[in-house]
């Protein structure tokens, strides 16, 4: 500290000193006026002396020491100029702004091709490699983190998220089987990275989980690495010896030593064996986190100055020292000049907390309702969980109330997971804060009542697809007296529509004309996910059907199956013209 107050005070730029409030020097004006009081009141002080018989003088009076007034008021004086000038804010250099913080991403790449499901590692590569992705996220690399699944086609199963509960969750349903094209395209997969970090400007790491590299791969890995900012950690999930690959006998993956060898010379490039507990992993973790965040430089602003005048205080407060010495009666005249040079404490300050504490700065900023700020200060976890549920962050105040055990804090976490949807939860905090305390019954009885009423709204969308497709048989009775009374059924066919009666099933309806079959009674329909994307996907320019008249259907909740289905989408859009692998391991 002191290295550096040195330094700021012997590289003064004289040339651009200026003073940030020159209105402040005004104050040397009620300065003058207390000097000349004091220097009459000195006056005074000595003629009333005479009126004292001069053999009591010495029992009544200390000794006269000119000194004992005017070493007072010099350093008054002293120091009431010293506290204006910092209060005039003293400034000769830029203020130095933080670069923009942007923080470093990683992207797991994880090898789904026919090889990983060799047994040489137990159950297999694929599985260990997942378990592998749950020790990586567990060691908690602090990056936003993505994933890929690659074989013969490279498919983005996540964008980068910090919730590694939702990348866990996706990365044990990826299986060699629901990949469209078999093989390992490794160049496809680093087109799709380099897609997926294009928008990331900080250098992030590509974490490629995979069993076997060939010279190709490795060259391409170089490649790729020289021309980027981003670093690639290779984990690999193989024996040296290999294993015999599913479904083909003849063909053995295996290491190959000296391809790994000449890999490792490139620095950007780290491979990492495989081991039984979490050191590769965790190693690789480390390394993440501890390159996480980088600074990019922003432009100054010209009318941006570092206001020095702090550096005044530590002779004003070493002066006031003396205002507690026996005989200096001017403490008083401080009164004034103090209340000027505190009238820049509060929590736009450059250092606010020696004014206030953190609790006291965030109930103010609550008080001006700003609570995202206001959690920032806090300190207690209740406080801070009050301004988390006041700014609408109700993860964050859920997980701060989950911490304390009264009854209050269960109460207000339940009202913060019906905010987020969850139900259920929400009824047993309730529960929970009712038990705990039995005063809170009648707040709970009330949110439990508005809880059952916000699911009941919830639901409405899933009651009305429910309801729309289920019909009693009463309702389907007054359908056949309907279906006789249609207008389409004794429609009678003319012209080109002569040979389709009204009883006909028509599989295929022409493109053209005006048919009265061509009708419908309503434009509510039944939304239905495609199998197939349409072959004029990127020439159509129909009006998008209104959201509010369409009715979904409930998907399939097997992760695997939706991916399957959507990779499938991706290879006829994106990949139909890439030729497949001989190798379709």
């Amino acid at each position: 500290m002191w290295s550096e107050l040195k330094h700021m005070i012997t590289h003064i730029d004289w040339e651009q000193f200026h003073f940030l409030r020159p209105h402040a020097f005004y104050l040397f004006i009620p300065v003058a006026i207390v000097t000349v009081l004091l220097l009459a009141g000195n006056r005074e002080h000595k003629r009333w002396k005479q009126l004292i018989q001069p053999v009591l003088r010495p029992f009544m009076f200390t000794r006269n020491n000119p000194w004992a007034i005017v070493l007072p008021l010099l350093l008054f004086l002293i120091a009431s100029a010293t506290g204006i000038c910092s209060l005039a804010g003293p400034a000769w250099e830029k203020k130095k702004i933080p670069g923009q913080k942007i923080e470093a991403v990683v992207l797991i790449a994880l090898d789904c091709s026919r090889s990983m499901l060799a047994s040489d590692i137990q159950p297999n590569r694929l599985e260990r490699a997942k378990f592998k992705i749950s020790d990586f996220l567990d060691a908690n690399p602090r990056a936003r983190a993505g994933l890929i699944a690659f074989a013969g086609t490279a498919h983005p199963v996540l964008p980068f998220t910090p919730d590694y509960k939702l990348i866990k969750h996706h990365a044990v349903s990826l299986t060699n089987r629901i990949m469209p094209v078999a093989g390992s395209n490794l160049p496809l997969l680093l087109q799709v990275a380099d897609t997926m970090l294009k928008s990331i400007q900080a250098p992030s790491t590509i974490l490629l989980m995979t069993d076997e590299l060939t010279n190709d791969d490795a060259a391409r890995l170089s490649q790729f690495s020289r021309n980027s900012i981003h670093h690639i950690e290779v984990l690999l999930l193989s024996t040296p010896n290999g294993a015999t690959v599913p479904g083909h006998p003849h063909v053995r993956s295996a290491q190959n030593a000296i391809v790994l060898a000449n890999l490792r010379q490139d620095t950007s490039i780290t491979i990492t064996p495989l081991t039984l507990d979490t050191t590769d992993v965790g190693s690789i973790a480390a390394r993440i986190s501890k390159k996480l965040v980088f600074q990019k430089d922003t432009t100054k602003d010209d009318k941006d100055w570092d206001d020095q005048g702090w550096l005044l205080l530590f002779p004003v407060l070493a002066i006031t020292l003396f205002s507690f010495r026996k005989g200096w009666v001017i403490q008083w005249c401080w009164l004034p000049i103090t209340g000027c040079l505190l009238t820049s404490c509060g929590l736009k300050s450059k250092h606010p907390d020696w004014w206030y504490s953190r609790d006291y700065q965030g109930q103010l900023l609550a008080n001006q309702q700003q609570y995202t700020e206001a959690a920032d200060r806090f300190e207690q976890d209740n406080r801070k969980a009050v301004a988390f549920y006041k700014a609408g962050n109700f993860n964050a105040a859920a997980d701060l109330w989950s911490l304390d055990s009264s009854g209050a804090a269960s109460y207000n976490r339940g009202l913060a997971l019906v905010h987020l949807g969850r139900y259920n939860e929400a009824r047993l905090a309730f529960g929970i804060a009712s038990d705990r305390d039995p005063s809170l019954q009648d707040k709970v009885h009330h949110s439990l009542a508005r809880t059952q009423k916000a699911q009941q709204r919830a639901d409405s969308v899933l009651q009305l697809s429910t309801t729309s497709t289920s019909k009693n048989a009463k309702d389907l009775k007054e359908d056949k007296e309907k279906e006789k009374q249609d207008s389409l059924k004794t429609h009678k066919p003319e012209g080109k529509d002569e040979q389709l009666s009204s009883d006909t099933r028509v599989k295929k309806l022409p493109r053209f004309g005006n048919r009265a079959t061509d009708e419908v009674a309503s434009d509510i329909h039944r939304g239905k996910e495609a199998k197939w994307p349409p072959k004029d996907v990127n020439q159509q320019e129909q009006k998008p059907p209104d959201a509010t008249k369409i009715i979904m259907q409930q998907v399939a909740a097997d992760p695997a199956e939706f991916l399957h289905r959507r990779f499938e989408l991706q290879q006829k859009r994106y990949y139909k013209h890439i030729p497949k692998s001989k190798q379709t391991w």
